[in-house]
């Protein structure tokens, strides 16, 4: 027997209907477990911003823009533009970049050009294409205004990895300096957080694992130690390689 899961699921016609209920205004009671209450709340003058990834969005955009690209009158669309091959970075101070991190960087121009064309699809999307997807006219009028978010690229996480007041590495630098030791990224070793983290294609999300992965031997080594300073490098990060330590006899026989 086939099951229907249209009405159960998280995106069916019912709960689609809730959320046109709350959206519209309506009284709506809370229940809070941890005290044991329950709380009533107007949704009338509550604005709504609704979000969320829109798998295969693209591909009804892309059906539909290509419904007219015949006959006269058409506009001309813009050319897609081939992957440039640049030439790879020497700023490790090497010559010849290993194999991995070509092939790495090949896999980040591609997966960038992918979700160039992606982003321009999507720029385009209209209310017909979200109720094809599987919104309801009712939920879809409600939500009159819609716009796209672009796709991180490399020099995004590399941002976000640096962002000194919800980054990850800042995180863990405050923690380290309990222990009184400084932690340094240098240039080098963020590029290479930022690289794993795009290949993941899991967003920012992966950052945190890179990062912790790469600080795990430290976050062992400078407790209870004489460690002052720890320096990651890309080697640390690409190849596991010990981060350069600074400790406080090399600082003292230095004066």
């Amino acid at each position: 027997a086939v099951v229907s899961t249209q009405s159960t699921g998280i995106g069916g016609e019912g709960v689609q209907q809730s959320l046109l209920k709350i959206i519209e205004g309506t009284k709506v009671t809370v229940n809070d477990k941890a005290k044991n209450k329950s709380h009533q709340i107007d949704t009338r003058n509550i604005l709504f911003l609704a979000s969320g990834a829109f798998i295969g969005l693209d591909q009804i955009v892309k059906r539909r823009t290509a419904s007219k690209s015949l006959g006269f009158g058409t506009p001309a669309m813009a050319p897609v533009t081939p992957p440039t091959k640049r030439p790879l970075s020497s700023s490790l101070g090497e010559t010849l970049e290993s194999e991995e991190r070509t092939e790495r960087l090949a896999k980040i121009r591609e997966t960038e050009e992918k979700n160039r064309a992606r982003d321009q699809l999507l720029e385009q999307v209209e209310p017909k294409d979200v109720l094809d997807y599987g919104m309801i006219p009712e939920l879809a009028g409600r939500i009159p205004i819609l716009t796209t978010l672009n796709s991180l690229t490399k020099q995004d996480l590399m941002v976000i990895a640096k962002d000194k007041e919800r980054g990850v590495i800042s995180q863990l630098t405050e923690l380290l300096s309990l222990n009184n030791c400084d932690l340094e990224f240098t240039e080098d070793a963020l590029a290479s957080i930022a690289e794993l983290a795009f290949c993941k294609k899991t967003g920012a999300r992966a950052l945190k694992s890179i990062v912790e992965n790469t600080l795990l031997e430290t976050m062992f080594e400078v407790p209870g130690s004489d460690i002052t300073h720890a320096r990651i490098t890309s080697d640390t990060v690409l190849d596991g390689a010990s981060p350069i330590y600074t400790r406080a006899e090399q600082k003292t026989t230095e004066v």
